[in-house]
């Protein structure tokens, strides 16, 4: 498992390297052609299919991400998610996520319909009662980007992913809806 992490892990910065290196060294007539970034918000569903089988239902907004352009077809998105609940008497739990994902768009128009691929890795945690955990993950997702004006899409994924701690892993099927705003 640690060896697929490293691997995903490896080949996200190998392909960012890469773009960024090609685009540097064109000039900055070729920067102007990427696209402006990308900030976006989801809504999520997701179904682990291990033990415990548990479903998670998150809504309006799962988590927040950032897409930085390296060519009009490359784009690298980290995002985050925090949730913290409090009950008087009760404790407190405290759910993280962070996550670096690689999208390759099939199509460059924002115009038009985007479908794309998402490979990802992340580290979620969750905390409370005094116990806390975390661990790795790492999937793919498909998708697409269905324009809603000039600077605002919607944008819909499927996407399988496994996360693995002290030799127990999990899958799980998600479902992504979001909301997409470019910045100019």
């Amino acid at each position: 498992m640690r060896r697929v992490l490293s691997f995903a892990a490896l080949s996200l910065i190998a392909i960012a390297s890469t773009a960024t290196a090609q685009r540097s060294t064109r000039g900055t007539a070729t920067t102007s052609v990427n696209p402006s970034p990308e900030l976006g918000v989801d809504a999520g569903l997701q179904f682990t299919l291990d033990d415990p089988k548990t479903t998670a239902f998150q809504i309006p907004i799962q988590g927040i991400r950032m897409g930085f352009y390296l060519s009009p077809a490359i784009s690298i998105e980290p995002s985050l998610r925090f949730n913290h609940v409090s009950v008087s008497g009760a404790g407190s739990v405290t759910d993280y996520g962070l996550g670096l994902g690689l999208l390759y768009h099939f199509s460059t128009s924002r115009l038009a319909n985007q479908m794309y691929v998402r490979p990802f890795i992340g580290l979620d945690g969750v905390s409370g009662g005094g116990n806390s955990d975390s661990a790795f993950s790492f999937g793919a997702g498909f998708g697409v980007k269905v324009p809603v004006g000039s600077r605002f899409a919607s944008r819909w994924e499927a996407n399988i992913s496994s996360a693995s701690n002290n030799g127990v892993s999990q899958t799980a099927i998600g479902l992504l809806a979001g909301l997409s705003v470019y910045t100019h």
